[in-house]
């Protein structure tokens, strides 16, 4: 028999070696030509990422400042309560527009409200004012003024009444002065061929009616109903 050989020194596995037995692993490194790389294999063969410079960071934190500045500035604007008028109350002046109170009598046929009436607008009343301005029933002009004070409901409807008697065929939207409201005024005719100029005014709290009579032909008066409207109504505080 044989001798056998005393094994030497274990010497360490060279790879490069082509005597030694192939294993699994050598099994995977021999596989066939190599596949052309897809989109996977190019985002994970890519250099290492840059980082993001200030050029890059600073807009975008610039914007996100802007839009929450912006949303808070917006939620701490909150729309404050709208005025109201103080309340108010009705006076009959010793003269209006340069004219003194007159008892002389109205030109027949004059549609206009009267106060009973006038008062039945208002629920309930709390003024009234009718009074005739003039200088004689000769004079060149007369003034009648007539108006309520206390709850409006409708004042829409009310301002349509008070000009309804006077049979104005053309009503337009006019200034309706410090108080609001709103108010129209328009032209028409006397039974006795007189001119007149009615304007009406309403808002929740006085209502109210303004004729102009003359002889002739007036010019516009809205800027005169504006000063009749301020002497007659007067804050109560």
């Amino acid at each position: 028999m044989p001798k056998r050989r005393p094994a030497g020194p274990c010497r360490p596995l060279d790879l490069a070696d082509p005597r030694r037995p192939a294993g699994p692993a050598d099994v995977r490194h021999q596989a066939g030509p190599r596949r052309p790389l897809g989109l996977a294999d190019r985002r994970h063969q890519a250099g290492p990422r840059r980082p993001l410079g200030l050029a890059g960071v600073l807009p975008a934190m610039v914007a996100a400042v802007l839009v929450s500045g912006c949303a808070v500035a917006d939620a701490g604007q909150s729309a404050g309560p709208a005025p109201t008028a103080a309340a108010r109350t009705l006076r009959t002046p010793d003269t209006l527009l340069g004219l003194p109170r007159s008892g002389a009598r109205l030109p027949a046929g004059l549609p206009r409200f009267r106060l009973n009436e006038l008062a039945r607008e208002a629920t309930p009343a709390t003024s009234t004012v009718e009074r005739t301005y003039g200088r004689g029933r000769n004079g060149p002009e007369t003034i009648i003024v007539s108006a309520v004070s206390g709850r409006i409901t409708d004042p829409q409807a009310t301002l349509a009444r008070l000009l309804k008697p006077y049979r104005i065929p053309k009503l337009r939207t006019v200034e309706f002065g410090r108080f609001g409201g709103e108010a129209r005024c328009g032209r028409g005719r006397t039974a006795d061929e007189g001119h007149l100029t009615a304007c009406a005014w309403a808002d929740p709290e006085i209502a109210g009616v303004v004729v102009f009579l003359t002889a002739t032909k007036q010019p516009d008066r809205k800027e005169d109903f504006l000063t009749v409207r301020d002497e007659l109504e007067q804050p109560t505080g």
